[in-house]
């Protein structure tokens, strides 16, 4: 009865440890590369939606400007769970179809005048006026890089459009910046727009072209510009084609500021790009992005809907969000 009562004693411990062990949930590791401006929006569903239900990821990214994010993938041969650009268009030109199969246009967002209360001429700025402000000697100008960074690029279309706008001719604030203001050092250029922000909060620079969710994810103060001009309207799609700018040698035409996203073909767990995805379409997801200044589109606009995983898809009709398709 003793060796009885031992022997069964020992399969309860053993079953009771494998169950034990069986019961813990693995561990998951989410890797993601994006642009710059979704850092908080990202970290906010990441930390809100995802983890609730994976409460052993494990959760590695890299922030930064888009094109920089891109060559991640395309040139550093890094593999990553999402990757998500400000700029639609750099996932067909670099990704697809080497490094991605399909992607979805998911948010806009606007262009914008970033600056704090010690910041020359503050009290005068205005939405009316902020292009003869940011050009009056001695004011300091912070943008990121037109070949590392979209908000670069998109600068100088919005500077052109103002200049079309404003003074009937593309190049004249262009001017007034990229060439006299950047002769006396008074136009900062940084590869990635989320790097100003520091400076700008020390006054090493009085204004930041750069987007209007950057400012509201970080409590910074910006103008609301004329619509013809800040590139968040897709009605203006045709007149925001009246600019264009040359990036890493090639010309880019002006377009709406619109943000997509994949899940890179080397992705090291598919399943977990699939997660974040369908929690950034949840009401929880969509909520953060607009709190961080985004807009989020609906419909949103999705290149090959065939490729893209059933999960994610039955993710965006369930919330109500209607889909059209890329070209």
């Amino acid at each position: 009865m003793i060796l009885a009562l031992v022997v069964g004693l020992g399969v309860g411990y053993v079953a009771g440890y494998y169950t034990g062990l069986n019961s813990v949930q693995p561990s998951t590791t989410l890797l993601i590369d994006a642009a710059g401006t979704l850092q908080v929006p990202f970290n906010g569903i990441v930390n809100n939606v995802v983890r609730p239900e994976y409460p052993t990821l494990s959760y590695n990214y890299i922030f930064e400007g888009s094109r920089l994010a891109a060559n991640e993938i395309t040139q550093a041969n890094k593999s990553f769970d999402i990757y998500a650009s400000a700029d639609y268009q750099i996932i067909p030109q670099q990704l697809i179809p080497a490094h991605a199969s399909w992607y979805i246009v998911f948010a806009t967002n606007a262009m914008s005048v970033l600056y704090t209360n010690h910041s020359r001429f503050a009290s005068e700025i205005n939405s009316t006026n902020w292009y003869q402000v940011i050009t009056r000697p001695g004011v300091i100008v912070g943008v990121s890089n037109k070949d590392t960074d979209p908000s670069g690029s998109q600068a100088i279309i919005m500077l052109q459009l103002a200049g079309l706008l404003y003074y009937q001719n593309a190049t004249y604030l262009y001017d007034q910046l990229y060439v006299t203001k950047a002769a006396k050092n008074e136009l900062i250029i940084v590869p990635t727009e989320t790097t100003l922000d520091a400076q700008l909060e020390t006054g090493a620079v009085d204004y930041v072209l750069s987007y209007s969710s950057e400012a509201v994810s970080h409590k910074l103060q910006h103008l609301t510009l004329d619509p013809k001009v800040d590139l968040s309207d897709l009605s203006q799609a045709d007149w925001y084609a009246k600019a264009s700018v040359t990036v890493e040698g090639k010309p880019m035409t002006g377009a709406p500021i619109l943000y997509d996203l994949t899940i890179p073909s080397n992705s090291p767990d598919t399943s977990m790009g699939i997660a974040f995805i369908k929690a950034l379409f949840s009401s929880q997801g969509q909520e953060i992005l607009s709190a961080s200044g985004l807009r989020p589109l609906n419909p949103v606009w999705v290149y090959n809907q065939s490729a893209v995983p059933p999960d994610i898809i039955q993710a965006i009709t369930q919330a109500g969000i209607a889909i059209k398709e890329a070209q």
